[in-house]
């Protein structure tokens, strides 16, 4: 009888053992998907690159005239220059008299930052020339001897957000499906891939 008895004790133990080591299994599995989203995102294909600037790196070595324009009977010729894709520290060429290179860099990002698992940050990001912008930098690239380090900067924006299996619900009414370690946007083809923005690309 005793025999039985201590034999039922022992299973008992496993038993119990088996079931704990299984909860808490799950419940880590439970904090890995959560972690696993945590991060920075953006559009990779929508970022500017240092292959992007090897049209305004020869316009600018060859003093190449991209636009003329007749003020008071005479000509004026815009030439390319670096400093005439800057104001104030901000990338922009998305006037006429960039002629050819306008719209040649983009200047502007949307970046979401995970935070944790219940809150996030949307930036709207303009490339800016380096420690040119008191906000928060997003996203660094070298854009070659000519343009040099460049930075996206932006404010953040804060949202809560909802988990629902691979879905993110967001305070604002937007709604991200989680897929392949990104994001996609609900009524968008874009998809936001994750990126560390501590390394300059």
């Amino acid at each position: 009888m005793k025999k039985k008895s201590f034999l039922w004790s022992v299973l008992a133990m496993f038993v119990v053992a088996t079931l704990s080591v299984g909860f808490t299994a799950c419940g880590d599995d439970d904090d890995d998907a959560e972690s696993n989203i945590i991060g920075w995102y953006t559009d990779l294909n929508s970022v500017a690159k240092r292959a992007d600037f090897t049209k305004l790196d020869e316009a600018i070595t060859s003093s190449e005239v991209l636009s003329t324009y007749r003020i008071g009977g005479q000509n004026l010729q815009i030439v390319a220059t670096r400093d005439l894709f800057f104001s104030g520290g901000v990338y922009n060429d998305t006037n006429a008299k960039f002629g050819r290179l306008r719209f040649a860099i983009p200047s502007q990002i949307e970046v979401v930052h995970i935070i944790d698992n219940n809150t996030l940050a949307r930036y709207y990001a303009m490339l800016y020339e380096d420690d040119a912008s008191t906000t928060d930098a997003v996203y660094s690239l070298y854009a070659g001897t000519i343009f040099g380090n460049l930075t996206y900067y932006g404010t953040p924006t804060y949202y809560t957000y909802v988990q629902t299996d691979n879905k993110l619900l967001i305070s604002n009414g937007d709604i991200y499906t989680v897929s392949n370690g990104g994001l996609i946007k609900d009524g968008s083809s874009g998809r936001l891939s994750k990126y560390d923005p501590y390394n300059k690309h």
